[in-house]
Formats: structure tokens, sequence, C-alpha cells
């Protein structure tokens, strides 16, 4: 096991993660459980590089000259980085690589998941993961959580959105009323029917683009003696594009066909697992990189409501649309989409 951090490491560890937060539109406290998983991963030359490299942007040239350090040996130690998840590959319009500090989640996590695979501290990797779940367990009960959801609301950028509320209305009910012929803006996040995720598959298939990986959070579940309980099968995540194609040359996981794609998500389906749509940065603005197939055990964004660690709340949201007829709709793919909510009902 690793010695105990001295407060200057501590501190460094700190500076990065809150760096790392920085890097995608999802909030992630840096706690102790948080400061000590990246303790066990990461050496003190990575360490003060990345601290010193910053959040921005950068090149192959830039990145080498901040190293001092000689060609051959700057080509080892970054790329031990970039399959630690540390560093996040990104490609310009002309194909070339350019790179900036990871996010926490999605990002680091799901790589480094990847790259201990085998190694000594893999499993203490895992258990450290599961403690951060723990850690805000703790701080799920009356009366803290309702003064946490008071401050945090500030700070959470919700996944959810509520649309505009009658103003003659606030105060005096907590119901809330939206008038007729009234302009709303939409909310940020999307609720994608099934026949939208084969679309995906398809355009990119066509790519021939798609990637499948190991379920990094199952993975983690079995390691600390907790098998899933919709025995879903190992290889369930779907991603595209360029970023994927290098985790597959790294060993992560492989190119798949979009035939093979499709079954993968059937299979996943039939067992109860949800599609979770992971855009770049968590910004649904941005491009769409993968398709995680959560279950409520494992996945790291459903399991904290299953074990309590989070407050279980909804915001509800509709999108009101024109008759199916109107819209000239594949009823067929109408049909798979009434089928997909009510599977997802009879999960939740």
């Amino acid at each position: 096991m690793p010695s105990e951090m001295s407060p200057a490491r501590k501190k460094k560890i700190k500076t990065l993660l809150s760096m790392m937060g920085k890097q995608n539109e999802r909030f992630f406290p840096v706690v102790p459980p948080l400061v000590e998983l990246m303790d066990l991963v990461i050496d003190d030359t990575e360490l003060d590089y990345l601290i010193q490299m910053g959040t921005g942007l950068f090149d192959n040239n830039q990145a080498a000259k901040a190293s001092n350090m000689f060609d051959e040996h700057f080509k080892s130690f970054f790329d031990t980085m970039k399959r630690k998840g540390l560093i996040h590959i990104e490609f310009d319009k002309n194909g070339n690589e350019e790179y900036r500090l990871n996010a926490i989640a999605v990002g680091w996590y799901e790589a480094m998941m990847h790259y201990m695979v085998g190694k000594p501290r893999e499993k203490a990797f895992s258990e450290k993961w599961n403690e951060l779940f723990k850690f805000f367990r703790k701080f799920n009960f009356f009366p803290l959580r309702d003064v946490q959801n008071l401050i945090m609301r500030k700070v959470l950028k919700p996944n959810q959105d509520t649309a505009i509320m009658n103003p003659e209305m606030e105060g005096m009910t907590k119901r809330k009323t939206i008038p007729i012929n009234t302009t709303v803006t939409a909310s940020g996040a999307q609720v994608y029917p099934t026949f939208l995720i084969n679309d995906l598959v398809e355009e990119h298939g066509d790519q021939d683009a798609i990637y499948a990986f190991p379920c990094v959070c199952r993975r983690g579940n079995k390691l600390i003696n907790s098998a899933c309980d919709y025995d879903l099968p190992e290889v369930s995540c779907i991603a595209f594009g360029e970023g994927a194609n290098t985790w597959a040359k790294w060993g992560y996981g492989r190119h798949v066909s979009k035939a093979d794609a499709i079954e993968i998500l059937k299979e996943v389906r039939n067992k109860g697992a949800v599609h979770s749509v992971i855009h770049e940065k968590d910004n649904t603005s941005l491009p769409i990189s993968a398709i995680c197939n959560c279950c409520w055990d494992c996945c790291g964004i459903l399991k904290p409501y299953n074990m309590g660690a989070v407050s279980l709340k909804y915001n509800a949201t509709f999108t009101a649309i024109e008759p199916a007829h109107k819209l000239k709709i594949d009823q067929n793919k109408l049909q798979n989409c009434r089928s997909n909510i009510l599977n997802l009902v009879n999960v939740l």
C-alpha cells in the first residue's frame, strides 16, 4: 500500500483535481476518497507536469517543450499519461492530435480502469472508487440533505431543467403552471427514443467508426465481490470516432461492425439496461461520443441513487409534438419507442 501522503503532495493532488473538474459540464467535488484515489495512480513527475500545463489545449511540440525531457523519454512519459486518461486527446480539422487535461468522469476514471486491468492496484482502485459513493451517502439524511440542496443548487449545473413558471403563482403554492402560447427555453437534457440510438449506430456504422468496450463500472463491482444482478455482458459500451479508435488501439476495446453494435444494444436492452448517451465534455451541444448501457447496481450514474448516496429527485419535462400521422413518423419506430419506455418504467 502507498505511504501516507505528505501535505505538499495532497495539496497538489487537490489542485489537479480542481483543474480536472473544470474540463466538462459535470461538477465533481474534491473530497478525501477522490484525493486518495488519485494518489494511488499518479507519480510526482506526472503531477507536477499536469499542474504546469494547466487546462488549455496544446499540441505535441508545446507539450514536449514544457517537459524539459529528451524526446524519447518524453514520448514514453506522455504516452503513459494518455493511456492513464490523465491527458485527453482531441483532433483538429486536419486530423492532428491535440491535448488537454482530462475531466474526472466521464474521462480519467474510465480510461484508468482500463489501464489498471491486471495491475497490482486494480482492486484497490475499485475499492477506493466505491468508498467515494459511501462518503456521499453519509451526508444524505434530513435535515443536512435539505441544507445541501439549498447550497448546491447554486453550484451544480443540473441535468434536468424546468420551464417558465407563472409569476403570480410564486410563493403561493408548490404548483407550477405554464401559460398556453408562452415561449419557453428548451431543456439542455434530452431523452432519446430507442430508434434514435439505432439511427446513431447506423450513422457511425456507415463511417466504419464503431467500437465496443467492457463496462468499467461492472468490472469494478466484480472486483469488490459485487457481481451485476442484471447478468449483463462484459462488453456492453459502444463508442464512436477517433477517440474510441485510439482507446481500441491501446487494447481497451475493439472495432465492431454496425450489426455487432446493434446486437449488443438489443441484448443489454432486453436484460433491463438503460441507454445513457454520453456527449463530449457532458455538453449536449457537442457531439455524442458513446452509449453506456447502465444498470442500477453497477453504473456510476445510477448506483449513487440506488445506494442512497445521492438524493433521488426528478424534474419532469415534456415536448409537445404534432400527431404521428402529420409528422409521417414510421409507426414501427414509434412502437419501438413505446416499448422501450415501458421497459424503462419496469426497470425503475
